[in-house]
């Protein structure tokens, strides 16, 4: 269970826990309810109300600093995503988004990275859907990120470029070190 103060994800990104327990003012359904009240940590005029006994993977407590750091160093194990039916791919963005899984997010901007580098290349732009579903996984990674590391979300998406952009010379270092092996 979760406590007020807490920073967790939701379906809309990274929020705070301000109250727990019943909505005042709404129906008899509603208060005999308990909600957490969340304010979002990036749009402080919004709230967002989540039942207390309501879908387990509603909400999950936000990364923390040393968590971010171990995502970065998994960005290498993570596969692109290589679905050339664009409606398949899509459904697989969706899900990804859906999950709240930083991994996955990561794995979305990765791919994104990749291939519109490709695309460029050939000469062509990326998709609207690749572009869609980049720029929520985009929003929501940096934002959570942006908290745990006490730092601008800009700063965030450079950090992760750096991470992304060293990856193949690591992969490089690490296949040539395993033919000299043997």
């Amino acid at each position: 269970m979760f406590h007020i103060g807490d920073t967790v994800v939701c379906s809309n990104g990274v929020c705070r826990i301000e109250k727990i327990g019943p909505l005042a003012g709404m129906g008899k359904s509603i208060a005999n309810k308990s909600y957490y009240t969340l304010r979002p940590c990036f749009d402080e005029a919004a709230t967002i109300y989540v039942p207390v006994d309501g879908d387990e993977d509603a909400l999950r407590f936000a990364l923390k600093k040393d968590e971010v750091k171990k995502q970065m160093d998994e960005i290498d194990d993570l596969d692109q995503i290589n679905i050339s039916d664009e409606k398949k791919r899509e459904l697989e963005y969706k899900n990804a988004v859906n999950s709240k899984d930083p991994r996955k997010l990561i794995r979305i901007i990765k791919t994104m990275y990749y291939r519109r580098k490709a695309r460029i290349e050939s000469g062509k732009k990326s998709t609207a859907i690749d572009e869609r579903y980049f720029r929520i996984a985009e929003n929501r990674l940096y934002e959570e990120m942006a908290l745990a590391l006490s730092v601008d979300k800009d700063e965030v998406r450079d950090y992760i470029r750096q991470y992304i952009e060293k990856q193949p010379a690591k992969k490089k270092k690490k296949a040539a070190g395993k033919r000299k092996e043997m």
